[in-house]
């Protein structure tokens, strides 16, 4: 018998917290997803095994973007579709950014005990995984993990995904807003660019007219 794994336990108060949100929507407001998007990823990472010769590292998101793309009758699954609007998102430019930005998909899409259910079908894939370290490469752990998933997979998520450009770095998502300008010779403020990204770093303040 497998000892007891104090991730699951994590993930299970997790869900409990989902479960009494009070609210029909999960949104980014709400003070669980983090939280549950982090155990997640841990239980993800777990006794993950190196590439060949331990020279690649690999993270949960090489297995997921190398699951069988196609369906029975040969045509693209809805879990490739999703795979496909990962890589295509600019937003994201590391293994952990676009892992994180197809999870949050995933929850959106309520298909994230799907995607471990493919894995779980995939034996090239599945051996990835130590069975003595990782949850997902052992059977007694395996199981009831997917069944919390299948009960998150019950509550309706809205998160953002167009503010997913800090994923490669955190969970924690900055706050967007949006401001629109007028034509004027100064804008009020002062940007700089740092890495593809504007931030701002001053404010000027208001001139009597």
């Amino acid at each position: 018998m497998a000892a007891k794994e104090p991730l699951l336990a994590t993930l299970k108060v997790c869900v409990l917290e989902l479960q009494t949100a009070g609210s029909d929507t999960i949104t980014d407001d709400s003070p669980c997803v983090t939280p549950l998007c982090d155990v997640i990823e841990m239980i993800l990472r777990k006794g993950i095994k190196s590439g060949v010769m331990g020279l690649r590292r690999r993270d949960y998101w090489h297995w997921i973007e190398d699951l069988p793309q196609q369906d029975t009758c040969g045509r693209l699954s809805y879990l490739s579709v999703m795979i496909q609007s990962t890589i295509a998102c600019t937003k994201v430019l590391t293994a952990q950014g676009r892992g994180r930005y197809f999870l949050r998909l995933a929850l959106n899409r309520k298909t994230i005990a799907a995607a471990v259910q493919h894995l779980q079908h995939t034996q090239r894939l599945l051996e990835w995984y130590d069975p003595l370290f990782s949850l997902l490469g052992n059977e007694e752990h395996l199981e009831p993990f997917l069944s919390l998933l299948l009960v998150v997979s019950q509550s309706n998520f809205a998160l953002d995904l167009q503010n997913s450009s800090f994923l490669d770095e955190s969970w924690l998502l900055p706050v967007c807003a949006v401001y629109q300008t007028v034509p004027c010779r100064e804008l009020g403020m002062v940007l700089r660019y740092q890495e593809g990204r504007v931030f701002v770093v001053d404010v000027l303040s208001r001139q009597p007219d």
